[in-house]
């Protein structure tokens, strides 16, 4: 019977082989699995590190967009506010001009306007209401004429005859000069009343 033990010993080192092996195998997919499944971790945080800083880019990106829009937007109100403002201002310009205060302030201004000039010979165009007063204020300047027109709706314009010099002295020159001043104060008094 040597053959027979023979034969069962070579089986059971053929199974203890096979085992060996299989339990080799094992240890070798488990480990393989586990460097699959740590790879895939790391992976999906890598993506996930990366999209999470995409989304942060653009929420950012987006945050930055709604600010400067909502800036924009209480920007173009305000604008709106301060071009109605100078509107209703516009309007009250007749009324002011045919004022007493405005009528007593009128030679103050017309000399301050004489002023940039000299004595060059020069025109005062104002409109037709003002023309007795700026005459009765300039009689002694007998190189200025003072001429009604139309196209000043407020005040009046000297000019020099040969063109060099002009002086914008309409409520509308006025009011341009004076725009970022009272824009400023107009916003500030707004401010104030909320």
């Amino acid at each position: 019977m040597p053959l027979e033990h023979l034969l069962a010993a070579l089986e059971r080192d053929a199974s203890t082989q096979a085992e060996t092996l299989l339990s080799d195998a094992r240890a070798a997919a488990d480990a393989i699995a586990a460097e699959a499944e740590e790879a895939i971790a790391r992976r999906r945080r890598d993506v996930l590190g990366a999209r999470e800083s995409e989304l942060r880019v653009a929420a950012q990106v987006a945050l930055g967009e709604a600010r400067r829009a909502g800036r924009r937007t209480v920007l173009e109100a305000r604008q709106r506010l301060l071009e109605r403002v100078f509107a209703a201002a516009r309007a009250l310009f007749p009324e002011a001009m045919a004022g007493e205060a405005y009528r007593a302030a009128l030679p103050r201004h017309v000399a301050a306007a004489l002023q940039s000039i000299g004595d060059v010979p020069a025109a005062i165009h104002c409109p037709d209401g003002l023309v007795a007063t700026i005459r009765t204020a300039v009689a002694q300047q007998k190189h200025l004429s003072v001429d009604s027109d139309a196209r000043v709706a407020a005040g009046f314009r000297l000019a020099t005859t040969d063109g060099a010099v002009e002086v914008d002295y309409t409520l509308d020159g006025q009011l341009e000069r004076l725009k970022p001043r009272l824009a400023l104060a107009v916003l500030e008094r707004l401010g104030a009343q909320r």
